[in-house]
């Protein structure tokens, strides 16, 4: 059970870390200084780095309106856009795994309680089995047992048959 839950957890980790590519898109002004460093994610990121980079593209949308630059600003607002996207659909992302870990532990656990529900089963049978046959050969011993007392007394009495004749 342990080895599953671990196996699923690594797997859900690496599902959620997986494939990241970052691509960056610088904005200037027209003095060709840079206002921003736009950071956009193309995959599957960490929640904490999700929020990282909305946080981030917050804070370039703050310096570009200190600024007083619309081209930055503009730029800015739609990589907080595209940041708060990401953050939401990384969310979505790792509650998914997260459900999806739960159906699988919840299918071994369901799996592993059929498994020893049937092994049960079998055992009883098997006891049933063995006690019908211990059943079986105890009253065969026993008829037996009455067939050999009664031929040693037929045995006992014709030989004293045999004597009194005699």
């Amino acid at each position: 059970m342990k080895k599953i839950l671990l196996t699923a957890s690594a797997a859900g980790l690496l599902f959620a870390t997986s494939c990241t590519k970052k691509e960056e898109t610088v904005v200037t002004d027209a003095n060709k200084d840079t206002v921003a460093v736009v950071t956009s994610e193309t995959a599957p990121m960490t929640e904490m780095e999700a929020k990282a980079a909305v946080d981030k593209a917050q804070a370039d949308l703050d310096a570009a309106i200190k600024k007083g630059d619309k081209d930055a600003e503009a730029a800015a607002r739609k990589a907080l856009g595209d940041a708060n996207m990401a953050w939401e659909n990384t969310k979505t992302a790792v509650g998914n795994a997260a459900q999806d870990v739960k159906a699988g532990v919840d299918n071994a656990v369901d799996k592993t309680k059929v498994a020893a529900e049937n092994a049960k089963q079998d055992m009883k049978a098997a006891a049933q089995d063995t006690k019908e046959a211990i059943n079986k050969t105890a009253q065969d011993a026993k008829e037996a047992s009455k067939k050999a007392a009664g031929d040693a007394k037929d045995a006992y009495n014709n030989a004293l048959e045999s004597a009194k004749a005699k």
